[in-house]
């Protein structure tokens, strides 16, 4: 069974990578894993900065799980199991880690990057990852 990895980060580029990539699961019969990375993450640092500092990790992750959740359950529904994978570190690598043994990694390109210009995280992806990368562009 082909193994899709989707990157989730709460952007809309990161919402049209999980579509597609839901997309391409149904259409191929595919095991769709999604996974977002909480240590760098902008709004859950917020969500930090707003708690007061010192946060606990696990209320941080516990706010990433409920980030991932709210994500797969807007683009997914219950149309198909999703595999869920919260965890901590720098974006690129967690994805790259999550997907060594995938048959396919999605990410999405945030508008930022320009026409050609890849964001860090998906330039990270497409160099490192030992599967095939599906980069989305954000609109």
């Amino acid at each position: 069974m082909t193994r899709i990895v989707v990157g989730v980060d709460g952007s809309p580029g990161g919402e049209h990578a999980l579509r597609w990539a839901y997309e391409y699961a149904k259409a191929t019969e595919g095991e769709l894993h999604a996974v977002m990375s909480w240590n760098e993450h902008p709004l859950l640092t917020g969500v930090a900065e707003t708690l007061g500092g010192g946060v606990p990790l696990d209320q941080v992750e516990q706010q990433a799980n409920a980030m991932l959740d709210a994500a797969v359950t807007g683009v997914v529904g219950d149309e198909m199991p999703v595999t869920k994978t919260v965890a901590s570190g720098a974006p690129g690598d967690v994805l790259v880690a999550a997907a060594s043994d995938a048959s396919l990694l999605v990410v999405g390109r945030h508008a930022g990057g320009g026409v050609l210009r890849l964001g860090s995280v998906s330039a990270h992806c497409a160099r490192h990852a030992s599967c095939a990368v599906v980069i989305v562009p954000e609109g």
